[in-house]
């Protein structure tokens, strides 16, 4: 009798250890779930809620922890094997680091090696993906609800600081110590020159600009999924309080191919009607300082100008006459130093700068690279082009467009059932609204 009774003691011992075995799996499941969306939501996080921030000395030099928070993503996802390399983009990462790097050497003048490693750094992260994950649209509905915050934030600041001391409406400027603060960009930027009231960046953006780009890059990723007219009416007086011209160019580029391509002739129709009813309200709203800086392009002394048309000239003083230098630039980091010499102010952008450091040639390169990498991602193909737009809008050691890329684009492996899970979503909760009278 003691065989027996000693088996089934053994027995009855093992059956809560299996039991617990099979209850820890799921819990393991979940943490390696939360493991996996925390790293593919850490470079839209950097670039975004903490985009002001930086340590001594970064923050002197422009560089945030935007790209210390990737760098660190990509070191916790390969030890917690969350991430993985795509051959595809490796292939591509390599060679077009091997050209740029090569003509560097073959430069008749000594080239920058920061420069060089800042770029190799920050598009090191397109090599990677986040495998074994259906995270594509839920990173959309998270970056969603992150932009309804800064647009609320953005609405308030602008609407608030005719009675509040705007100093309270921009705590992180006034507050944190300059230190830790990313420098050489306009976060308390006026309406105008002398004026008193400042154009809203949602608390947390670096400047206005990048703010409307977001609230841009939200309206286009919102129409793609649920399409809220609530989220979207947000999204639009955001946007305008925001007096940007950036975020206003991304949506001229990207609603009208969204209307063509999606039949869409309402949303057309509805855009001009909008467009008509805000004229009577275009004083009363300031509308008239979105007219005054479409004139920034014929004035020299505008940062409209200096963004998008002094570059040319500053190719045209420096780099058309020289057949090398039109090829192949004059090396990494060169652009500011000939900017300053330039005939008429210049500011780096994505492409003054790509094309004056690494000439046609390089330019061609690099911008294959991003459409390459870019459009092999499973996202919408009107948010990868409102993505994309950013890239022109921005110079490419500013983190913010890599950032929306990596978590909106690159970094989730497969949004399984793209916009059409979001939009079933959509119309599951329509269905299932209580009805009138029930």
């Amino acid at each position: 009798m003691t065989t027996p009774l000693a088996m089934v003691s053994a027995a009855g011992n093992a059956a809560p250890s299996r039991r617990e075995e099979m209850s820890a799996e799921p819990d393991v499941s979940t943490r390696l779930n939360r493991l996996r969306f925390a790293v593919l939501a850490t470079p839209l996080v950097g670039v975004t809620i903490l985009s002001k921030f930086s340590v001594p000395p970064l923050g002197e030099q422009g560089i945030g922890l935007s790209l210390l928070f990737m760098c660190g993503a990509l070191i916790v996802g390969s030890i917690s094997n969350c991430i993985r390399l795509d051959p595809r983009r490796l292939a591509l990462y390599v060679m077009l680091i091997g050209f740029l790097g090569l003509v560097q050497i073959l430069q008749p003048d000594l080239f920058s090696i920061s420069s060089m490693l800042l770029l190799t750094a920050l598009h090191l992260p397109y090599v990677f993906t986040v495998p074994r994950g259906d995270d594509g649209d839920r990173i959309i509905k998270y970056f969603l609800g992150m932009v309804t915050v800064f647009a609320w934030c953005g609405i308030a600041q602008y609407s608030l600081q005719f009675i509040v001391n705007p100093r309270f409406l921009f705590p992180i400027e006034n507050f944190v110590p300059a230190s830790f603060i990313v420098q050489h960009f306009n976060k308390q930027a006026a309406l105008a020159y002398g004026s008193e009231v400042y154009r809203p960046n949602g608390v947390f953006l670096l400047e206005p600009s990048f703010f409307s780009q977001v609230l841009a890059v939200a309206v286009v990723a919102e129409l793609c999924t649920l399409a809220r007219a609530s989220r979207l009416a947000v999204f639009g007086i955001a946007l305008l309080v925001s007096y940007s011209g950036t975020g206003i160019m991304v949506l001229a580029i990207c609603l009208p191919v969204y209307g063509v391509t999606r039949r869409r002739w309402g949303l057309l129709l509805l855009g001009l009607f909008a467009l008509i009813v805000m004229i009577p309200l275009v004083e009363y709203l300031h509308m008239d300082r979105f007219l005054w800086r479409v004139g920034e392009f014929g004035s020299t002394h505008s940062s409209g100008f200096a963004r998008f048309v002094g570059g040319f000239y500053l190719f045209d003083q420096f780099l058309w006459g020289d057949p090398w230098r039109t090829l192949f630039g004059y090396g990494a980091g060169a652009f500011t130093d000939y900017a300053s010499h330039s005939y008429y102010p210049v500011a780096e952008m994505a492409l003054s700068k790509v094309v004056f450091e690494f000439g046609l040639v390089g330019a061609v390169a690099y911008f294959g690279f991003l459409f390459c990498c870019l459009s092999s991602s499973s996202a919408p193909r009107m948010l990868i082009l409102a993505v994309g737009t950013t890239y022109l809008l921005n110079g490419i050691y500013t983190s913010f467009a890599h950032g929306l890329a990596l978590s909106l684009l690159l970094w989730n492996s497969a949004h399984a059932v793209g916009s059409a899970g979001l939009q079933a979503e959509s119309a599951a909760r329509v269905l299932n609204a209580p009805k009138a009278g029930s």
